[in-house]
């Protein structure tokens, strides 16, 4: 319930503040200029939702175990043990994501609007 209240008020205040924005710096008012800053936001949001997704997969675990063992072996010290990436990332990716997704579809909804009339 709390994160669905904040994925709501995040996402209003962002349309709710471009919209504005474009009302008052923008003369003639455009549906295409909104749905491509709505598009740039979602980008943002789902760049940071889909690293943390694949982060917290375990997708580099192997790979920086490798490399931290590899690093040891040149400096020939005993290997320590290290932090997975995977359990360094405990960020849920669910806020970044909703939060993208829905303002991309705001985004394609408003450039259908626009294109059809």
């Amino acid at each position: 319930m709390k994160d669905s209240k904040k994925i709501f008020w995040t996402f209003l205040i962002i349309a709710v503040g471009l919209t504005g924005y474009f009302l008052l710096t923008q003369q003639p008012f455009s549906f295409i200029q909104l749905s491509n800053s709505l598009f740039m936001v979602s980008l943002f949001f789902l760049i940071i939702g889909f690293t943390i997704l694949i982060m917290s997969s375990g997708f580099f675990d192997n790979f920086q175990r490798s490399m931290k063992h590899l690093l040891h072996l040149r400096k020939k010290q005993e290997p320590k043990d290290y932090i997975p990436i995977s359990k360094i990332v405990q960020t849920q990716p669910v806020y970044w994501l909703c939060i993208g997704g829905i303002l991309l579809l705001l985004s394609v909804l408003l450039l259908f609007v626009t294109s059809g009339s």
